[in-house]
């Protein structure tokens, strides 16, 4: 269709004739999604707190306007820090006493009022969200350097960086309480109203607690940082307003069908009824004639239509009327496809692939693209983040608090092991001779209940199903048949080195076994435990004698 061109009507599937001026109405215009109250509006110059970029409230509400943002922000945030945790040795044998503090620790964190995952999932999904999470760390008794009693989760947006960097305000319900960051030991900060005070002198109960504060950094501002989905927001006000048309026009008058062109000159007439009165519905006799004409096609699909069009007296000219389907245009079809568009720019802003948001597509070439994605997906985007959050927990709680230095937290990566291929590898190995039975039972035993066997076969290789270094009529391996060639050799009176060569050990080898005989005056025959190249089932076999170490 002629993007210049302005249709007289849209006649939707329903049979109704729709003006085009009436569906403009139903456009969205500007977006309202980023405009929320900030709680900390009008304070921030008193209390001599830094504003952030954007409101903070706002974003957090992004989460509840796009599906695949809320959903990559929670799923970055479980990747990150609620798959599994661990205290890792900095030392190959810790004391007994390390090893008590270890379970001091561990017990701790799960003591927590929602544990420590729970804690560090809720703070990640803040900082995906925001751009920056807290956690409030209490110490026993609230000591100015006591011992971590546990950690809770403080909503990122409700707090706010002094300028000082060395302390945060909360707000809520107009209610303000101050924390201060965490390892600030020197001072004591009263909680109520801010103020600052030297370590131990204020009273206990008036002591503010310790704050952890991480941002997800931006040059554009250092105390809090910018989340990823800035750069797509347009995409999600985008959205917003495709779904604002598409409910608002499609629950007055369904999905347009029709696209109706009337050139030349015409008279669109009155909005009035055939009497002449004026219509109820503000249709005009044309629209309504249109309508009785897509009544009559959805009767009798081969109907011919026979359409009267008032034209304007004394006027000159052809006038024409035109039917455009709008399946043609891909007006229906576009809005799918701007969502598409829109979609993959809030997942690329975030980084995680279709997969990990339960949407699977294929690549280009018909595969799948999953298991090369989620691998980017593990290297540079959660491992970032896991280290961050490893080193402020080991430096702020395992280190500083419980003066462990043996042990240092980890969480648990992502699983990215593809066991299926690794099989398909494991199984091309094994028939090129790269791996025995025993070794593929260690590797994939336990996920199907299988044992090492000592069978003599299961350690051998194979090559296309044929043992190499295994006989299968006597039961010995190539070591033990050539060791036993070698005795058979001698005793018929060939030289050590001779028969050695011709059973086919290395020179290295024979070298080996002749300076050994030489220096230990042995009367029996040790070989290598190294295997010659031979043919296994061609050596000659022998009862093994023992052997004259001067032959």
């Amino acid at each position: 269709m002629d993007k210049f061109r302005r249709p007289f009507c849209y006649v939707t599937k329903g049979g109704s004739a729709v003006k085009a001026d009436v569906l403009d109405q139903y456009s969205v215009s500007k977006s309202k999604g980023l405009q929320q109250v900030d709680a900390f509006s009008g304070v921030y110059k008193n209390l001599e707190i830094v504003e952030p970029l954007y409101n903070p409230y706002a974003l957090a509400n992004l989460l509840e306007m796009n599906a695949y943002h809320c959903r990559a922000c929670k799923t970055k945030a479980r990747d990150t820090a609620g798959l599994g945790w661990n205290l890792m040795s900095a030392v190959e044998e810790p004391s007994a006493a390390s090893e008590k503090l270890r379970q001091e620790i561990i017990d701790a964190f799960k003591d927590m009022p929602m544990g420590i995952l729970e804690t560090l999932d809720r703070a990640c999904t803040d900082w995906e969200a925001v751009s920056y999470g807290t956690m409030e760390v209490v110490r026993a008794n609230h000591e100015v350097e006591g011992q971590f009693a546990h950690l809770v989760h403080i909503p990122s947006p409700d707090i706010r960086v002094h300028r000082s960097g060395n302390k945060y305000v909360q707000i809520i319900a107009g209610k303000k309480r101050w924390f201060k960051r965490v390892g600030l030991v020197d001072i004591d900060v009263d909680m109520d109203t801010g103020a600052e005070y030297p370590a131990g002198t204020l009273e206990i109960d008036k002591r503010a607690t310790e704050l952890i504060f991480w941002t997800n950094y931006s040059p554009r501002s250092s105390f809090y940082g910018l989340p990823d989905i800035m750069p797509a927001i347009g995409a999600i006000q985008g959205d917003l307003s495709r779904r604002d048309y598409n409910i608002s026009f499609f629950d007055n008058f369904g999905i347009p069908a029709y696209a109706v062109f009337i050139t030349g000159n015409f008279d669109p007439g009155e909005p009035v009824d055939d009497a002449g009165e004026p219509d109820p519905t503000g249709k005009t006799p044309l629209e309504r004639e249109i309508e009785g004409h897509f009544d009559e096609i959805a009767k009798n699909p081969h109907s011919v239509l026979i359409l009267s069009l008032p034209s304007v007296r004394d006027a000159e000219g052809e006038v024409k009327i035109e039917f455009v389907p709008l399946a043609k245009e891909v007006r229906e079809a576009s809005f799918r496809l701007y969502r598409l568009d829109n979609r993959d720019e809030v997942i690329a802003a975030h980084g995680v692939p279709l997969n990990r948001l339960g949407i699977n597509e294929i690549g280009a070439l018909s595969g799948s693209t999953a298991a090369i994605s989620t691998e980017i997906y593990k290297t540079s985007v959660i491992g970032p983040r896991q280290e961050a959050i490893e080193t402020l927990i080991n430096r702020a709680i395992i280190w500083n608090m419980f003066g462990a230095y043996d042990w240092h937290f980890e969480l648990d990566p992502i699983d990215t092991t593809d066991e299926s291929h690794d099989i398909e590898v494991a199984s091309s190995l094994f028939l090129m001779g790269g791996l025995t039975p025993n070794e593929i039972i260690k590797r994939f035993g336990i996920s199907f209940g299988a044992a090492i066997s000592d069978h003599p076969a299961m350690n051998a290789h194979y090559i296309q199903n044929v043992a190499i270094d295994y006989n299968p009529d006597t039961g010995k391996t190539a070591s033990e048949i050539a060791s036993t060639a070698v005795q058979g050799l001698v005793t018929a009176g060939v030289p050590l080195d001779v028969a050695m060569q011709i059973v086919g050990y290395s020179d290295e080898d024979i070298a080996l076994v002749t300076a050994a005989l030489e220096e230990q005056n042995k009367n029996t025959l040790e070989l290598p435990a190294a295997e010659p190249i031979f043919d296994a089932q061609a050596a000659p076999v022998v009862e093994q004698k023992p052997v004259d170490s001067t032959a």
